[in-house]
């Protein structure tokens, strides 16, 4: 499974990583070595977590020592998930005694526990089984149909396919059986292959309707180091001189990285956001040198409340009052025009133990703050319930703003597009682990969802990799990690809407009906058994 996770793995090896752990399975459930099986599993799925995950070691406190915690509880938490999974799915397929059953029980539990971690509060998406595609976007054009759990799925089905082939054999010792099943297996994944290559080849624009000129800068700040010392008149100055070199009188979007303002021990009331300095100071910028452009930003908001009014909220006492207050923070996205107000969209899918603390009342008594003390903030965010599309005020087009952790989620950005979002924009903070396998592995999974929805993507990292991405998930210009610059670039725009953009992670709503109707199957299987034995 390491060896075949992007970006520098060849996902081939995807295809034949669970065939020793099904294998072992098969052995150890006819002895009914249930405890075997889960540390075996365990093992098998540690070494996977541990491995393609590394970079998270490289997570940093607040005091600059490296959060071993960071790398440790995704790590452990998330092998010990898929180990249980992996158990309930033996025990199952051991009272079935039908291992065809068994096989589709195992597929449908695995793309169930794939959907919670997009939708839980501990969610770790990260190594769903689709996203090893990631860096063979010839191979999974379909994704525009499927998301990314039609490819766990086909993972799973020729892992199965193979192992049947092995058990068999051990049975029968007819080699041109075994030989004849292995190629059958072999072309499951070529046709799929070749199918998608034909769709990559004969694919078509999507109806483009007009073209937009978009600006992406990449500031390349440290976010250790520089990120909470620049004060605000500082960063002005840093990104107005990205932006002179290549800004003209040609309406365009200009964008910069997630949380680029606003600077050091300040942050922006949501309240009067519109006399901000930032957004005054810029409004005046773009009415001298560009009037129709409009500039995308990451930043930091907050907003006040006298009474406590969401659970992230926290209490606050202001120097020289007497009335205890209540303050959410956000991490934002917002869009500045000369002539009209400020759009925001607070990010949604919040980074857990960084951003989050999942299931607070649970875990906080036992762990305190020990799990976001690393990131840059010790602080809880307030989050964003619904999608917010932001609208180019001159050109009409509509634009899905997505921020970094949420650019893993498909369906959730799946939901921009339902709301007619004809582009998308990514603003992303990839400094966090330094030059590892992270940022690159966070870009190549925007590429999923650029395939998924058939839209462009500008996005913009505070230290790289910034990219424009097409409808393909093709890179079309990059800037490379730990480099400051700029690309340019016009791209088209389509209000097409692809069958996974309208009906999102569809499979899983097929599994639970599956899994379901195996479950109530089995349950009478076994009251039958009982009355048979008395």
């Amino acid at each position: 499974m390491s060896c075949g996770w992007p970006t520098n793995g060849n996902p081939i090896f995807l295809f034949i990583a669970f065939v020793p752990l099904l294998y072992t399975e098969e052995y150890l459930k006819s002895h009914n070595f249930f405890l075997y099986i889960f540390l075996f599993s365990f093992t098998s799925f540690l070494i996977w977590n541990a491995i393609s995950t590394y970079w998270l070691f490289f997570s940093k406190r607040t005091n600059g020592s490296f959060a071993i915690e960071a790398y440790l509880i995704p790590v452990l938490l998330n092998s010990f998930f898929m180990s249980v999974v992996f158990v309930f799915y033996s025990c199952i397929k051991k009272h079935i005694k039908n291992k065809k059953i068994g096989y589709i029980f195992l597929v449908c539990l695995w793309i169930l526990f794939e959907k919670m971690h997009l939708e839980w509060e501990l969610s770790w998406p990260w190594l769903n089984l689709g996203n090893g595609f990631s860096n063979r976007i010839k191979w999974i054009q379909w994704y525009e149909y499927t998301g990314t759990l039609g490819g766990s799925i086909w993972i799973w089905i020729v892992n199965i396919g193979f192992i049947e082939s092995i058990i068999k054999y051990n049975n029968n010792k007819n080699k041109f059986l075994f030989y004849k099943r292995i190629c059958i297996n072999i072309g499951k994944i070529l046709f799929i292959i070749f199918i998608s290559n034909i769709i990559y080849i004969k694919y078509e624009k999507k109806k483009y309707i007009q073209s937009v000129n978009v600006l992406i800068l990449q500031p390349n700040i440290d976010p250790y180091s520089q990120k909470y010392n620049l004060s605000t008149k500082e960063l002005i100055f840093k990104f107005k001189k990205l932006i002179d070199k290549k800004i003209s009188k040609k309406s365009m979007i200009i964008v910069a990285p997630e949380t680029a303002f606003p600077g050091k021990n300040y942050k922006i009331s949501i309240k009067n956001i519109n006399k901000s300095r930032i957004i005054s100071v810029f409004k005046n910028y773009f009415k001298k040198k560009s009037p129709k452009t409009i500039f995308l930003t990451g930043i930091e908001l907050f907003t006040l409340y006298k009474k406590r009014e969401s659970k992230t909220s926290i209490p606050i006492l202001f120097k020289g009052k007497k009335d205890l207050q209540w303050i959410d923070i956000f991490n934002s996205v917002i869009q500045i025009g000369i002539n009209h107000n400020v759009y925001y969209h607070h990010k949604s899918k919040l980074v857990p133990a960084v951003e989050t603390f999942p299931y607070k009342k649970i875990f906080f008594p036992i762990l305190g703050d020990i799990v976001l003390n690393f990131g840059g903030t010790v602080m809880e965010l307030g989050k964003e319930d619904y999608p917010s599309v932001f609208k180019h005020p001159f050109l009409g087009i509509k634009i899905a703003p997505i921020i970094c952790y949420e650019s893993v989620f498909g369906e959730y950005v799946s939901n921009f597009f339902k709301k007619n979002a004809e582009l998308m924009v990514i603003v992303t903070n990839d400094g966090w682990w330094g030059n590892t396998q992270g940022h690159k592995q966070h870009m190549y999974y925007a590429r999923l969802r650029a395939i998924e929805n058939r839209k462009y993507i500008a996005r913009s990292a505070n230290t790289g990799i910034s990219c424009f991405i097409d409808e393909k998930g093709e890179i079309i210009s990059y800037i490379p990690y730990g480099k400051e610059g700029f690309l340019y670039r016009k791209i088209y725009i389509n209000k097409y809407k692809t069958f996974y953009t309208k009906y999102g992670d569809y499979f899983y709503k097929v599994s639970l009906l599956i899994i379901l109707l195996l479950l109530i199957y089995t349950a009478i299987l076994h009251i039958n058994f009982k009355k048979l034995y008395f």
